[in-house]
């Protein structure tokens, strides 16, 4: 990517005509051009899919297409399809200065009629251009009227779901065409998108890029619904490494060294130059901007999951089986429950892609399980998932157990209610998370496992996941026969 130029092409057709964007696809993919990006945008004219395609440019061939572009700073064409409209105050100031634009035309015009004979043709035309200047001056009078209006405001009653805010360094850094560092970011989206939608059937929102003046030299944020929910330093022109997977012998100069916000792990930055030795081993400035992102979406998958988003999953299964779907919603189990199973699932990393799967399963189960019961029992029709993903290659789970003695901390009149997290002492919580970090770090594990009771499994890691990122907790009753259980120390 580094050495090579790419030009891009926007197209726009109808999201609702599928067939209109199954022929663009084809018609673009002929001529050789690679889908890029995709994103749905409400208009005035309806919903609207702007398709981005890429190839390598051709650079001496002479090609003058305007649609096609080279993309050099977020501030293109790309970043105003994907960043947020005009303001309202931008808007009214542009309607007031046409509205006067307007009236100087029409006052001119009078003047010029003035001086023109009664019966002129002169005088015939002017009128006309007098009736016609009134005319819009009066629909810019309405589109005022409008833009002023409080109904326009309700629509204002929103925040954009997902968006990474970028300093100005970063920004600038982009501008620098022999860098690609703004295609690359694009790019490890568009990736990020196709990895977690692979992986977990997790389809991520919309991204809006931002800069953000606020933000410190090199600095990026990313924010959820206007809140932020991470935040931290990266450096173009550098490479992240693990501090531990380098083992370095000597500090490399320049390098700048900093602790990594998702692992809590040290982690080295050094400069692009320096890094042919062990370059596979890192992760560079847009790459990590996409893996912040990653770890963003999952852990607050119950924010970014709406149920405009829910109801795409129930209309998958609909096609597929609508009985499923029927005799499922709402007897058995309300939309909110069924949030909160899917949520629940992929904020543990366990795929939601087989989503007709899950809805017999919850067919079967439903009628007489609370959620918290039934959740418990699709993870158990899951277990071979669950345990492919955390066994190794010879088939066995390596892992911490929690003792009988650190289980009786627990409230002993233990239950499942939504509000049994509320009742666990605070500072016991933090202190079994560091004592678990510390035993982690001890046994130098990159990919911690806990096993726990089944009854306990969702309320230890709702727990222990607010001080630690990337803890997975398990129960035996969910692995079975499926893999072998290796217990390396208990806690």
């Amino acid at each position: 990517m580094y050495n090579k130029k790419m030009q891009y092409v926007i197209k726009t057709c109808s999201s609702d005509n599928t067939q209109e964007l199954q022929n663009l696809l084809n018609e673009m993919s002929m001529n050789n051009w690679e889908l890029y990006s995709m994103q749905e945008v409400e208009t005035d004219e309806g919903v609207l899919c702007h398709c981005i395609f890429m190839k390598e440019s051709e650079l001496n061939s002479g090609n003058t297409n305007a649609d096609v572009m080279n993309i050099s700073s977020f501030k293109s064409q790309m970043e105003k399809m994907l960043s947020q409209a005009q303001s309202p105050y931008d808007i009214c100031l542009e309607i007031q200065g046409k509205i006067r634009e307007q009236k100087e035309k029409i006052a001119n015009i009078k003047a010029e009629l003035e001086g023109e004979a009664p019966a002129s043709v002169g005088r015939k035309k002017l009128n006309d251009k007098i009736s016609a200047g009134l005319k819009a001056l009066e629909e810019l009078k309405l589109s005022l009227a409008k833009a002023t209006s409080p109904d326009e405001m309700y629509s204002k009653l929103k925040e954009e779901k997902l968006s990474i805010h970028l300093s100005e360094e970063i920004l600038n850094h982009a501008y620098n065409e022999q860098d690609s560092l703004e295609e690359e970011l694009v790019a490890e989206t568009v990736k990020l998108r196709l990895k977690l939608t692979e992986e977990l059937g997790y389809v991520l929102p919309k991204i809006i890029f931002q800069d953000d003046v606020n933000l410190n030299p090199y600095e990026f944020s990313i924010k959820i619904r206007g809140l932020e929910v991470f935040k931290t330093t990266v450096y173009p022109n550098y490479v992240m490494y693990y501090s531990d997977a380098i083992h370095l012998e000597k500090k490399i100069k320049n390098s700048i060294t900093d602790i990594d916000k998702i692992t809590g792990k040290k982690i080295i930055w050094i400069e692009t130059c320096k890094t042919k030795d062990f370059w596979e081993q890192g992760i560079s400035c847009s790459e990590y901007i996409a893996k912040a992102l990653d770890y963003v979406a999952v852990k607050y998958v119950d924010d970014l999951l709406t149920y405009d988003e829910l109801d795409k999953y129930v209309d998958i299964v609909a096609e597929s089986n609508r009985f499923l779907v029927e005799n499922i919603i709402p007897d058995f189990i309300s939309l909110s429950d069924l949030r909160f199973i899917l949520t629940s699932l992929i904020r543990e990393k366990i795929s939601v892609k087989d989503i007709v799967y899950i809805f017999e399963k919850i067919n079967d189960f439903a009628e007489d399980s609370s959620k918290s019961d039934l959740l418990k029992k699709i993870r158990l029709s899951l277990s071979r998932q669950i345990c492919k993903k955390n066994a190794n290659e010879d088939g066995i789970i390596t892992a911490i157990e929690m003792s009988e003695k650190t289980l009786d901390k627990f409230n002993p009149n233990f239950d499942e209610s939504d509000d049994a997290i509320i009742r666990i002492d605070a500072d016991f919580a933090e202190k079994l998370a560091e004592k678990l970090k510390q035993k982690i770090h001890q046994l130098e594990l990159d990919n911690p496992k806990l096993f726990v009771p089944m009854e306990f499994r969702h309320l230890i890691f709702t727990l222990l996941s607010n001080y630690m990122n990337d803890i997975t907790v398990l129960s035996r009753e969910e692995i079975g026969c499926n893999a072998q259980i290796e217990i390396i120390t208990e806690i």
